[in-house]
């Protein structure tokens, strides 16, 4: 299967990932810019999840979760299936430990829980906004 970044061409997103502990500020720009591009998403997008899941990027993993509700987004392939939806239950099982990663937790939860419109709102609030504002 081809993999398809956010703007519809051939993207593979795991050498990207490898290189998260060595350089995560650089991986998470390039997987950022590759998987989810103004709010659409690929197959390499769904591809990317358990991995991303594994090294505690909720709020990516959130955001693609998001852009799949989106109806111009394609759905997450059959044979991606099995491990996107288990990827997500493990993130909801996950301990979070930063405000990016209770961020991305809560949304993720709302999103599987059917609540898309509260995923989608949680999404799009800025963790810095919201403590500059209320915390």
């Amino acid at each position: 299967m081809e993999l398809i970044s956010g703007y519809g061409t051939p993207y593979d997103p795991f050498p990207v990932i490898e290189k998260i502990d060595e350089d995560r500020a650089g991986a998470m720009n390039k997987l950022w810019e590759n998987l989810y591009h103004q709010g659409d998403v690929g197959s390499a997008s769904y591809a990317a999840v358990p991995k991303l899941v594994s090294h505690g990027e909720l709020a990516l993993v959130a955001a693609i979760e998001v852009a799949r509700q989106e109806e111009d987004n394609p759905e997450v392939p059959v044979e991606l299936m099995p491990e996107y939806k288990q990827a997500l239950q493990t993130a909801m099982s996950s301990l979070p430990s930063t405000e990016e990663q209770y961020q991305g937790y809560y949304v993720i939860h709302a999103s599987v829980s059917g609540q898309h419109r509260l995923a989608k709102a949680l999404n799009l609030l800025c963790v810095e906004e919201i403590i500059s504002e209320y915390g």
